[in-house]
């Protein structure tokens, strides 16, 4: 029997806006990864990957990130009524069929998904792939397959659907139509060592690291637990070679940390990486898009950011209401916010670089309460960054805005997407969530300013 050959492909975003931070499709290279390990051969094709298409400058900018291409689409009927413009973001369909021309027809289909309610990007996907290989099995996991099954298994119609974890899951399932036995080996339920198969991509300028699967805490409103039901971190040595190796065999030079809790058992996992990494000689600069557990920043770890080359630091604070930093598992409080930030600084971080991520519009939150976290992150120095809270089924915040009515099981995933939410559930709470963001910008646009002018006070001082 020849080697069966996979596709495996990432799909378009459907959203109103959608921006690159050095996303790559961590769970599918995971168990790309793991297949390939088992025999398989695979062909790869990430419709969200701005290099390989060439799809503007920002492609080409200094550090990975930037816009997607965006298609305008007709809204889908329950978004009729959102003053925006709908689309479709990443390859163009004429670059989806070309690179569809150009590999063998496989013998299954491996798609994922990501956010709930970006589904009619992956339902386009599913469906030209249908178009091409008709009598192929197309097989759908991932984070919307996985907090909504019956809803992915009635609207994308797969011939499988595969929850949780990929990597075992896909291999039993794909030796199963293959006829394919490994013996009576247990088989891992994941693999994290080593390094992901970049070279799946053609052109690459940044990737982004797992250090660890899940996290410790349990906040109200993430589904992380509900994804990674336990919390794992991989052994320092393994992280440090990963890095490393990326570092000189790709010659990239940006990296981005997707953990969860990055900085959980700080003194025996991220310090031992960061040491690792630079006596290994890698000067890149690494990036956090996910909030950092401030608490966990000590001078030691401030300075090894400093040396290893942090350039982006998003902090996550989330409120500075007591009873919303119990809900977000009191992973930090005032007092320990300014100890960190002090500690940064010393490190030698500018505070207008930092960035915090503050949430807003959960159902029992108040205006005040958000307008207080914005100016005290501005008292810091720091820019707030809004995160609008969407309900995800499974956790205490879905339940708390189901018992409002604010949700069921029957609303359609489109109507939970963080940009809409908080103002369609609670109309007359609208003119709170644009105060809210006016105001939020205009603090970070002083607070900006004021660095800028204290900056020239000092050089004029100087001169």
């Amino acid at each position: 029997m020849k080697t069966p050959r996979l596709l495996l492909v990432n799909p378009w975003i459907a959203d109103f806006a959608a921006f690159d931070l050095w996303a790559k499709p961590v769970g599918l290279l995971s168990i790309a990864k793991y297949l390939m390990k088992f025999g398989y051969k695979i062909d790869f094709i990430d419709l969200t990957d701005r290099l390989g298409w060439e799809e503007s400058t920002d492609a080409k900018s200094r550090d990975g990130r930037g816009h997607f291409r965006k298609t305008i689409l007709p809204k889908p009927e329950v978004l009729s009524h959102i003053p925006r413009r709908y689309g479709l973001y990443g390859a163009t369909r004429e670059q989806f069929d070309s690179a569809l021309d150009s590999i063998e027809k496989p013998d299954a289909i491996l798609l994922t998904s990501h956010m709930t309610y970006w589904y009619p990007g992956v339902k386009m996907t599913a469906d030209v792939l249908r178009k091409r290989f008709p009598e192929t099995p197309l097989i759908l996991g991932g984070i919307y397959a996985t907090l909504l099954p019956e809803h992915a298994q009635k609207t994308i119609l797969p011939d499988h659907l595969i929850t949780g974890y990929g990597e075992k899951n896909s291999l039993t399932l794909l030796d199963s139509l293959f006829g394919i036995s490994h013996g009576e080996l247990p088989l891992p339920e994941f693999d994290d060592s080593g390094e992901l198969p970049w070279s799946l991509y053609h052109k690459l300028k940044s990737v982004a690291v797992l250090t660890s699967r899940g996290c410790p805490n349990r906040c109200s409103y993430c589904a992380t637990r509900l994804l990674n039901p336990r919390f794992s971190q991989r052994k320092p040595d393994d992280v440090i070679f990963e890095i490393v190796d990326t570092y000189y065999r790709y010659d990239i030079r940006d990296f981005a940390f997707y953990d969860d809790a990055l900085f959980t058992n700080r003194d025996r996992h991220i310090i031992p990486i960061f040491k690792g990494v630079i006596e290994h000689g890698v000067r890149a600069r690494f990036h956090t898009p996910n909030g950092l557990f401030a608490r966990e920043i000590n001078p030691e770890l401030a300075e090894l950011m400093k040396a290893v080359g942090f350039e982006t630091i998003r902090l996550s604070l989330e409120s500075v209401a007591p009873e919303i930093q119990h809900a977000s598992s009191n992973k930090v409080d005032n007092a320990a916010f300014i100890k960190t930030m002090n500690v940064l600084e010393n490190a030698g971080f500018r505070r207008d670089r930092i960035e915090v991520y503050l949430i807003a519009g959960l159902s029992e939150q108040t205006l005040e309460q958000a307008l207080d976290s914005v100016r005290f992150v501005a008292d810091q120095g720091a820019i707030s960054r809004l995160a609008f809270f969407t309900p995800i089924p499974g956790t205490a915040e879905w339940e708390k805005a189901r018992r409002k009515g604010l949700v069921s099981d029957e609303t359609d995933p489109l109507l939970t997407n963080n940009s809409i939410f908080p103002s369609y559930s609670e109309p007359e709470r609208a003119e709170e969530f644009k105060r809210l963001v006016q105001f939020t910008n205009e603090t970070n646009e002083q607070t900006c300013r004021q660095t800028h002018d204290q900056s020239e006070e000092i050089d004029d001082g100087s001169n």
